[in-house]
């Protein structure tokens, strides 16, 4: 007897996952978690009992697909929750089986693969969006919604900065944190990186903010995925006080080394909610998307620093080139804007 949740979307979409599996927990204690998401995620999510199981979906190796494929196909589930909306995933959705309903988001085209659609809350952030799939088995999260009280967890639409985003607090039924936060010294970790470019502030601006640091007797320790080695090694061979661990760390020992600093800069980026998952105070610097979009830091103490532009957002997700070709969301930003938001932090 086991429940699968399905989501096989990048690391920081799979964190925001973490109150809809806690939740899941909650909702059936008895009957095995199964997690299915892209290799290399998983273990942050075992190691802290999260879920009982793992199946490594690796969508772009014709074996890893197989191998995913013969795990999936090999079990009734007894519920399939699906966070994950892409048609590929709904065609594999449609050819799983399960004993109870299989629960996705609403689609009009989607009717024949989920027993249950869920409109997507989309006035909330991700972290509430995902979890208002168990409302259709779970009276709890039904009632949660239903609350008028709810409507506080909106995400805001503010485009001041810096902007705090400790209230309303998060409850702990809705939270992302797993582990304690257990600051070492004077750690102040810096995360340049992003899957999209133009979601990246500038390594000139993560430089000078470098400088002011150390200056200030802070340790400073860039972090980040293995691609996101060589713009930290542009900003470690300028200040070299400052330590470079991008690439040298798995993602569930990325969580635990956050954990032990005092402060996380990010971008609207994964390392922003791995911080989450420790409640690591976190400075995002927000460029071509906004909060009002709903991938907010999942976390009480998160500052974002931006800047009121009349063309953002410009898109869901970031890009690679600035539709505008000026990148004045982030290239407006100095690294005095940022310390600010730090030491008020």
């Amino acid at each position: 007897m086991a429940h699968l949740c399905f989501q096989t979307a990048y690391p920081g979409d799979v964190f925001l996952s973490i109150p809809l599996l806690k939740r899941m927990r909650e909702w059936d204690p008895e009957n095995e978690i199964v997690l299915a998401c892209r290799p290399g995620l998983g273990e942050i999510f075992l190691k802290y009992g999260i879920v009982d199981r793992v199946i490594d979906v690796n969508k772009k190796s014709r074996a890893g697909r197989s191998a995913a494929w013969r795990d999936l196909r090999g079990e009734v589930w007894d519920t399939i929750i699906c966070p994950h909306e892409s048609p590929r995933t709904a065609a594999w959705m449609a050819r799983l089986r399960a004993r109870g309903p299989k629960v996705g988001f609403h689609k009009w085209w989607n009717a024949v693969v989920f027993s249950k659609r869920v409109q997507k809350p989309v006035q909330y952030p991700d972290a509430l969006r995902q979890l208002s799939l168990l409302a259709p088995v779970d009276r709890v999260v039904a009632d949660l919604f239903a609350d008028e009280n709810f409507e506080r967890f909106k995400s805001p639409v503010s485009r001041r900065s810096p902007f705090s985003l400790s209230d309303p607090e998060i409850p702990d039924w809705a939270s992302m944190r797993i582990r304690p936060h257990e600051p070492e010294g004077r750690k102040i970790f810096l995360a340049p990186g992003s899957v999209w470019p133009t979601k990246r502030w500038t390594v000139e601006g993560y430089e000078e903010l470098s400088r002011l640091l150390v200056a200030r007797g802070f340790e400073v320790i860039l972090v980040g995925s293995p691609d996101e080695h060589m713009i930290c090694a542009r900003i470690a061979a300028k200040i070299p006080e400052v330590k470079n661990l991008a690439g040298k760390t798995t993602l569930a020992e990325l969580v635990d080394l956050l954990a032990t600093g005092l402060a996380l800069v990010c971008n609207d980026s994964g390392a922003m909610h791995a911080a989450a998952l420790s409640g690591l105070p976190t400075v995002a610097i927000f460029g071509p998307t906004t909060l009002d979009l709903g991938f907010r830091p999942w976390n009480n103490r998160a500052v974002i620093v931006q800047r009121e532009l009349k063309c953002r957002p410009c898109g869901r997700h970031g890009s690679n080139k600035c539709p505008l070709g000026t990148h004045e969301c982030m290239t407006q930003i100095s690294a005095e804007d940022v310390y600010l938001a730090l030491t008020e932090m």
